[in-house]
């Protein structure tokens, strides 16, 4: 595939970051060229580069190509004295079981091992998925440089025989891959290809990009054109997807106002966030107004100090009364002194009876006192930043059932309790 004149100097200097050694990390929504760009940084590079697709790496096979494609990047180094990973959609291979394990190798190819000075490495993947599981050893992404994707200039409408108009412009936006689709029709740029194939994206735009930036669509949409949001992370998200209106104000392309992204919108709730602070703010944010909750998760206390710590943040600014029901079985280190630290944070353990295990397999958050129903949680490793969150998020559900709570709650014991 051609690539327009802002692509082709993108690549460039993402050449000259991996040459240097550096590790490089770039985002997108699906759609946005992730997947070319890389390609084209690896015909750069030639036999230095070592790509690998991380939507290949399935559960049975994972580790199998996290052997492969590290063999060949030593075998790149013995050859040329210098090597360059290209891991297409990272965080899909990191979500899988032995995730840990792969984020580990890369932190010591990249990092702490011997030859990580060699070593360059482009990372890509969506904003829905998380590029760093929380677990120990040096932090890789805190160390990377952030790129953004290529953005259209007026070059670009050039390469493509297109002048920028409005319509052009609305139809394309920020999406330089968006525009290398735009091709001649009686040498006439027809831009029918790239409005339907951002149509067709759209719904996946609005799946993806963070809530901040789904939030602030949805105000453009129904409101005209603002100023852009100022969440660092959402502006980065939504650079591909809008245009600037005039005076600081931006809009979106009009795909986005078709009617499966607008269904699409009317939808989407916030996936929970996968910072420790957002976590925490997230969740005082649901118990706001509540005297007191049940907890109900059977492995919320698999690491009973990180979910004390977790407790221990939501203190500073909320003051809810938290009952949690777990499982026995998954609660080993849940001892007396454990029991006694949440009791003194105005928290309180139990372990529910194993005849309320099947009913109680979802994980609820039930509000007592004034407020109706509950909530649908995501698991205990989301929300203590253990897990990404993938699409986890919490949905209000007015109607769970408060009485079946109240009753199994009762039911429970105190962990060590007789």
């Amino acid at each position: 595939m051609k690539l327009l004149p802002s692509q082709r100097q993108w690549v460039q200097a993402v050449c000259e970051h991996l040459i240097d050694g550096e590790t490089v990390i770039v985002r997108g929504a699906p759609g946005s060229g992730k997947s070319t760009l890389l390609d084209a940084v690896a015909r750069e590079l030639g036999d230095t580069s070592v790509s690998t697709r991380g939507r290949q790496y399935t559960e049975q096979d994972q580790d199998a190509r996290r052997e492969g494609f590290q063999k060949r990047v030593y075998e790149a180094l013995s050859r040329h004295g210098t090597a360059h990973l290209l891991f297409d959609d990272y965080p899909h291979a990191l979500q899988r079981t032995h995730g840990v394990r792969l984020q580990r190798q890369l932190l010591h190819l990249l990092v702490d091992g011997e030859y990580a000075v060699d070593i360059g490495a482009l990372l890509t993947g969506r904003w829905a998925r998380s590029m760093h599981l929380v677990s120990s050893g040096s932090p890789l992404v805190a160390r990377a440089r952030v790129m953004p994707l290529p953005g259209t200039v007026e070059a670009d409408f050039e390469a493509v025989g297109c002048t920028r108009s409005a319509e052009a412009v609305a139809t394309v936006g920020g999406n330089t891959a968006l525009l290398a689709k735009v091709t001649a029709v009686l040498d006439r740029p027809a831009l029918h290809q790239a409005r339907m194939t951002a149509e067709l994206q759209a719904p996946r735009w609005v799946q993806d990009v963070p809530w901040e930036a789904v939030q602030w669509i949805k105000d453009v949409v129904r409101d005209g054109p603002a100023a852009p949001p100022s969440d660092d992370l959402a502006t980065e998200a939504l650079a591909p997807l809008i245009f600037p209106a005039s005076d600081g104000r931006y809009d979106v392309v009009s795909a986005l106002r078709s009617s499966a992204a607008l269904a699409e919108l009317d939808g989407r709730a916030p996936t929970w966030p996968d910072r420790w602070a957002e976590s925490v703010a997230t969740f005082c944010g649901l118990l706001s107004g509540a005297p007191t909750v049940i907890w109900a998760d059977r492995y919320l206390a698999v690491d009973p100090p990180t979910l004390l710590q977790f407790i221990q943040a939501v203190r500073v600014s909320c003051g809810t009364r938290i009952l949690m029901l777990i499982a026995k079985d998954q609660a080993q280190g849940v001892d007396a002194s454990a029991v006694a630290a949440f009791a003194a944070l105005d928290c309180e353990i139990r372990t529910m009876h194993p005849g309320d295990r099947k009913q109680l397999h979802d994980r609820q958050l039930i509000f007592l006192g004034g407020r109706q129903g509950g909530v649908v949680m995501p698991t205990g490793g989301v929300v203590l930043c253990k897990d990404p969150p993938g699409s986890a998020m919490a949905i209000q559900a007015p109607l769970l059932d408060q009485n079946l709570i109240r009753d199994a709650w009762g039911r429970g014991r105190v962990p060590g309790a007789p």
